[in-house]
């Protein structure tokens, strides 16, 4: 029995690690949507944290971002540590935080002195008692987080294989703490920008079309499409009947309505072939990570949040990111929606030529009613019919590819509009 034993013994541990590795790398797998899920970063890293603890059978575990100094640890996530809440925070010392940065592989706490080497004083730190893994996460020589283990199920002890899966591990939680402390401190940039423009009491227009430029910045084929947007929409406002204010409101939201894609990486934005399905989320996300940035400060407008949040919702609920219908969606969305859409179709991109004038105003009236709300895509009519005649404040020169329109091809883009609103039924007096 013995011997049987001896031999079946190693095939049995191969056969655990394996199942373990197996394990881990579902781990992987099932980090990426969970990371790139769209809620609070709090429920991500909860998220993340008890998938990385299930993959290595631990019960308790948390995930800390180091601050710049290296010295302040900040947790955003805990899962089994009952003395534990996010947002508390260690400091250790400068002794402490070179240790940690000449750290490269997961740290086993088998005594006290393991545990003083990383944090020092902060080891009376009651779910300290319980830690008994410890694994420094860095993005190229850089210290950006660290994750804490604590017991496992039936109190087995970290070992080589557990070390080896921290390591597969480590890059990818490493990789989100980064990408968190970057967009929370880009963010935190652009709010503080925004409260500084609200806190003014002149020059609001300046301060706007100084910020919609530079939004458009980044990109060569955006420049100028936040100011146009703004433009356009207090024009349809205006032919909508709406007050001096409504209208001011309406543009300042048309110029801050991509705001968030100061967060989109330029080589995604500029691509000139088809988006792969995480490139298109890490795009369509700007509504989502603008929102974000706007909802922190108090505007004289109040439209902005909503307007950045659901400029690319349809009536349908085709659009992103809450697949909202018609009657969820406010008049400023829709007007923004349609103003956006017309500036994007006239304007060349990467992947394509712009269309004129007259081809954008005809896919408008053909997408509506389905997508697009009828009043304002006919108020987008009257805004082009004006801008021809040269009358309105709102006048917008088109660019190289406006093509040639006339105001008889805007009368009859307005009939065929009716006609459908109305399911070509006549009336007479």
């Amino acid at each position: 029995m013995k011997v049987l034993w001896a031999l079946t013994r190693p095939a049995l541990e191969t056969n655990s690690n394996l199942v373990r590795l197996f394990g881990v790398l579902k781990a992987i797998v099932d980090l990426g949507p969970a990371a790139s899920a769209d809620r609070d970063f709090s429920e991500t890293a909860t998220d993340v944290l008890e998938k990385t603890m299930h993959a290595l059978d631990a019960l308790q575990g948390a995930l800390f971002t180091f601050d710049s100094t290296g010295i302040r640890l900040t947790c955003v996530g805990a899962s089994g540590f009952d003395s534990l809440e996010a947002q508390a925070s260690l400091q250790i010392g400068r002794q402490q935080s070179q240790r940690w940065s000449q750290t490269r592989e997961a740290v086993i706490i088998k005594a006290a002195e393991d545990m003083a080497e990383l944090f020092g004083q902060q080891t009376q730190a009651p779910f300290l008692q319980h830690v008994r893994c410890v694994m420094p996460l860095r993005m190229g020589s850089g210290l950006v987080g660290a994750l804490c283990l604590g017991h496992r199920t039936n109190q087995s002890r970290y070992g080589d294989l557990e070390c080896e899966a921290l390591t597969l591990l480590a890059g990818h939680l490493a990789m989100l703490l980064q990408n968190h402390t970057l967009v929370l401190s880009l963010r935190n940039q652009i709010s503080d920008n925004l409260r500084l423009l609200t806190s003014l009491d002149h020059s609001f227009d300046d301060a706007l079309e100084a910020f919609a430029t530079t939004i458009d910045a980044k990109d060569k084929h955006m420049r100028g499409h936040s100011m146009r947007v703004g433009k356009y929409s207090a024009g349809i406002a205006s032919s909508l009947g709406m007050s001096e204010g409504e209208v001011h409101s309406i543009r300042a939201a048309g110029q801050l309505h991509d705001i968030g894609r100061v967060s989109v990486d330029k080589a995604v934005s500029n691509k000139t072939t088809a988006l792969r399905p995480e490139e298109f989320r890490e795009i369509a996300d700007h509504t989502v990570f603008g929102h974000q940035i706007v909802s922190s400060v108090r505007f004289p407008w109040k439209e902005v949040p909503e307007v950045v949040r659901w400029h690319h919702e349809r009536n349908d609920a085709s659009g992103y990111p809450d697949q909202l219908y018609l009657a969820e969606l406010s008049t400023p969305v829709k007007i923004v929606a349609v103003t956006d859409t017309f500036d994007a179709m006239i304007s060349d991109r990467p992947y394509r030529k712009g269309m004129t004038v007259l081809q954008a105003a005809e896919e408008l009236v053909r997408l509506t009613p389905v997508k697009f709300d009828p009043d304002v895509v006919q108020g987008m009519l009257v805004l082009l019919r004006c801008n021809l005649e040269g009358k309105g404040h709102n006048r917008v020169a088109f660019g190289p590819n406006a093509g040639r329109v006339t105001t008889s091809d805007l009368d009859r883009l307005a009939v065929s509009l009716v006609n459908k609103t109305t399911n070509y039924r006549a009336y007479s007096a």
